[in-house]
């Protein structure tokens, strides 16, 4: 039953792969006019177009590593990384994990301030720039793997941005966003001679998004007169699917792809508060004026590793390609383009209980510490990620610290 099972997850990401060049993605409806309030469903262009990206939630390890691990993917990273990695029979265990992320970290210290004070609050929202980008991500997890099985629950807030041309700062719109998924995953290792071995794997999640309507930056500073209670809120789920393979090599190379978020489509529902988004959280009441769908981004992503373990020393390597199709039909091909969608990383494990990692992700640096006494192991990354269209058009500093309960390593 095992070996049908992972012939399946190969026979589909081998459709996936073929179909990938005519894949041709649908820009999701305009509503100028709904019966509701005044809103514009998610299209690229406006503050919500950041949401047609699929749920991802990256910990402390990978960010550390240049948001690499195709091929080298392990531990709780494989919910949202390669599933194949489930293939190995590690494991792991988190009850839980606890993950912050502060952006515009530069901005709300400058001048001596305290980190979670609302003057450091204001100093961050200062800092915005054209486009979107976020102001802080907490993130919770409960995860296990065991036997080529894996079972994640994910849930994180965000405090998301956006400035159009001019409106820099104070002067940029500000909403919330709430994800949350519950992901199933099984891998599978078919052994072949020579020291080599193929993992295929496949995770499907139940994903859920709700995000509020904009409001004024410089809100924040007026909390007296500020209720986000008050605002219209957008909820809905998808069921995206991810398949991935791993081939391994002889002295620790590999070499990955995966196919990320198929079938990422969210049916939504427009609430007009959050007492009637309370009372109707998944909208099996709504009237179909208030239902609107659109579609997050497909993407092939290829990697390469190498890793070698010691008790004293283990040191990872990889590099990744992330879209690999977007980036090859690209027009005019240039190497910022190329740079937009390569991540390269490295860790080292000294003595087995503490980590070291450096990467490069997007044209931008990376750098993260892990420390790992077993049942308690906390880790933390600090880098730049972009959230421009090309490299180097928008990069924002995170410092991202994860406390993790557990066994996961």
């Amino acid at each position: 039953m095992k070996k049908i099972l992972a012939l399946l997850i190969v026979l589909f990401l081998t459709l996936s792969f073929a179909a990938a060049e005519e894949t041709v993605p649908v820009d999701p409806p305009v509503v100028d006019e709904p019966a509701a309030p005044p809103f514009t469903v998610p299209a690229d262009g406006n503050e919500f177009g950041a949401l047609l990206t699929p749920y991802q939630p990256l910990t402390a390890r990978v960010r550390g590593m240049g948001s690499t691990g195709v091929a080298v993917t392990g531990r709780s990273d494989t919910f949202y990384v390669n599933p194949a990695a489930l293939a190995s029979k590690r494991f792991q265990l988190s009850v839980p994990s606890v993950q912050l992320t502060a952006y515009h970290l530069y901005d709300a210290v400058k001048g001596g301030g305290d980190l979670i004070s609302l003057g450091s609050l204001v100093n961050m929202a200062s800092g915005i720039q054209e486009g979107y980008g976020k102001l802080f991500d907490i993130d919770a997890a409960m995860s296990f793997t065991a036997g080529g099985f894996g079972l994640g629950i994910n849930a994180t807030l965000s405090a998301n941005t956006y400035a159009d041309k001019g409106q820099y700062g104070l002067n940029a719109s500000v909403f919330g966003e709430v994800r949350a998924a519950i992901s199933l995953g099984y891998g599978y290792r078919f052994e072949l001679p020579m020291d080599f071995s193929i993992d295929v794997g496949g995770m499907v999640r139940f994903s859920y998004l709700a995000f509020t309507d904009t409001f004024s930056a410089d809100l924040l500073s007026d909390t007296d007169n500020f209720d986000i209670s008050t605002y219209p809120v957008m909820a809905g789920f998808a069921v995206p699917i991810d398949l991935g393979i791993n081939v391994n090599m002889p002295y620790g190379f590999s070499f990955g792809l995966v196919s990320r978020n198929m079938n990422g489509r969210y049916y939504m529902t427009y609430h007009d508060g959050f007492e009637a988004y309370g009372k109707d959280p998944f909208g099996g009441r709504a009237s179909e004026d208030n239902r609107f769908s659109f579609d997050t981004k497909w993407s092939l992503d290829a990697g390469i590793g190498w890793s070698y373990d010691t008790w004293y020393l283990s040191p990872t390597i990889a590099i990744d390609i992330r879209d690999f199709v977007g980036m090859c039909t690209t027009d005019d091909f240039t190497f910022r383009d190329f740079m937009y969608h390569l991540n390269i990383g490295a860790e080292v494990r000294v003595l087995s209980f503490l980590d070291l990692r450096a990467g490069l992700s997007q044209g931008y640096w990376s750098l993260g510490v892990g420390l790992d006494l077993w049942a308690f192991k906390v880790d933390v990354a600090y880098y730049r990620q972009e959230f421009g269209e090309t490299a180097g058009a928008y990069g924002l500093d995170g410092f991202t610290v994860r406390i993790n309960l557990g066994y996961d390593r």
